[in-house]
């Protein structure tokens, strides 16, 4: 086994190598508790610890990453472990394997040089949200599946570790998916192979097209030649056979009705402007990047939802996700930086029964003042989120749940190590009190 992963690693760096520029990185990324101290409601006290990826399971982001490129193509070669997997259990197969690869193949028509088709798994950030948020946000803000108890789920409908998908998703979001249902907000499917188009016909203006044919978790997704391979659900007939010559084609009205397509504008010295289609989400989203104020910098973002019309999708059939509506800033002036973020989601809809159920209003607020010194960098976070009653979840009260983390940073070159003190509020989420939490966390972080 060594000897065979040896050679693939080999072939690899050869291939490579015939390319005018190559390069090898990698990242890895963990969480210590140390210390957390935990009271519930009755006042019991549970002290713990525990060794874990932001999002709460004991685990470790991180990568290798090869890419080799020349003026007219390259190739991407990549292995993440737990990446972003956060509704993927912590095991040995959570780890992903990715790669893609790109060719600009009408270059010698005027206006095409920058013409380029992405065919794998790639993803493309250049339109997406602006401004981020913090790496403790997750503890400070509760982000567990089990919020309420080990029984019931939380339903997720905003993004708290990777905030700036709250303003503009980038092209392919979520390698991964950030939900446990295809019902949720935040639910993206997985991607087994797709194809992208970015180009620039003349400076500032940008155009980006995704499409995937093969989304894993999709059921009676068809092709011509019968069920996907993907499919394992028995109502919907055998897997497709190895010596199937159509196992990998699928419907054309289906796979188009599902594509990613958008369109960015820069104007010097004001801002950038973004629009897109999202077809797997039914949504169209829309956003603006101020940054006219000079050191004071806006991101706007609004997603427009609208209900899904095709029966045979039953998960999304008269159904339609939150609308949503994020702002978020940031300021610096010498040592000091400020960002601030309010990100909301409301109005999602099912009626597909005999009465229409309506979403509430979820809200985020989140702050961060920071001041860096020689040494390092001292910050406070200071996070709150409301969710009000409605009668799509059939919740009677409305839910609040806030922390605060007081927080050191310190960047060494490619390493940088964060801890702090963090305290979570024993405030009412849908009628059920939460516990008084103090984190004593560390995060290493190393990437060359």
């Amino acid at each position: 086994m060594k000897k065979i992963v040896a050679l693939c690693a080999l072939s690899c760096l050869v291939t490579l190598s015939a390319f005018a520029q190559l390069n090898i990185g990698g990242y890895a990324k963990s969480y210590w508790i140390p210390y957390r101290l935990t009271i519930d409601e009755d006042g019991e006290k549970a002290q713990t610890t525990a060794v874990q990826v932001p999002w709460g399971e004991p685990d470790i982001s991180a990568g290798l990453n090869f890419d080799g490129w020349s003026e007219f193509g390259g190739i991407h070669l990549g292995l993440d472990i737990a990446y972003g997997a956060g509704n993927v259990a912590a095991h040995p197969m959570s780890a992903k394997g990715s790669g893609w690869v790109w060719v600009k193949p009408f270059d010698f028509i005027p206006g095409m040089e920058t013409f380029t088709i992405y065919l794998g798994n790639p993803y493309e950030g250049k339109l997406q949200g602006k401004i981020g948020g913090s790496s403790f946000a997750t503890y400070v803000l509760n982000n567990s599946y089990y919020i309420i108890s080990q029984s019931e789920q939380r339903d997720f409908r905003l993004e708290k570790q990777n905030p700036e998908y709250n303003i503009f998703t980038r092209f392919n979001p979520y390698s991964w998916g950030n939900a446990n249902a295809r019902t949720q907000n935040l639910w993206w499917p997985r991607i087994a192979a797709a194809a992208m188009v970015t180009w620039e016909p003349v400076e500032n203006l940008f155009f980006g097209f995704f499409v995937a044919p093969e989304m894993r978790d999709l059921v009676d997704w068809g092709s011509i030649g019968g069920v996907s391979w993907n499919n394992t659900t028995p109502i919907n007939g055998d897997q497709l056979r190895d010596d199937d010559i159509n196992q990998d084609y699928y419907d054309v009205s289906k796979v188009y009705r599902n594509i990613q397509a958008g369109v960015g504008y820069t104007i010097s010295g004001v801002g950038t402007a973004r629009l897109q289609f999202i077809g797997v989400r039914n949504v169209v989203e829309t956003a603006f990047q101020l940054i006219s104020f000079g050191d004071l910098i806006f991101d706007i973002g609004v997603k427009i939802p609208f209900e899904g019309a095709d029966k045979e999708e039953t998960a999304y059939y008269k159904k339609k996700r939150d609308f949503q509506a994020s702002i978020a800033a940031t300021y610096r002036n010498y040592d000091f930086r400020f960002t601030g973020r309010v990100d909301s989601a409301f109005a999602g809809s099912d009626s597909s029964g005999n009465t229409v159920k309506v979403r509430g209003l979820n809200m985020i607020v989140y702050l961060i003042p920071s001041y860096q010194f020689k040494v390092g960098t001292v910050g406070l976070d200071l996070g709150f989120e409301y969710e009000q009653k409605d009668d799509f979840n059939g919740w009677t009260e409305d839910a609040m749940q806030g922390g605060a983390g007081l927080w050191f940073q310190r960047n060494m070159g490619n390493a940088t190590f964060k801890t702090g003190l963090i305290t979570r509020m024993p405030l009412s989420w849908h009628g059920t009190k939460q516990p008084f939490d103090f984190f004593l966390p560390f995060m290493l972080e190393v990437g060359f």
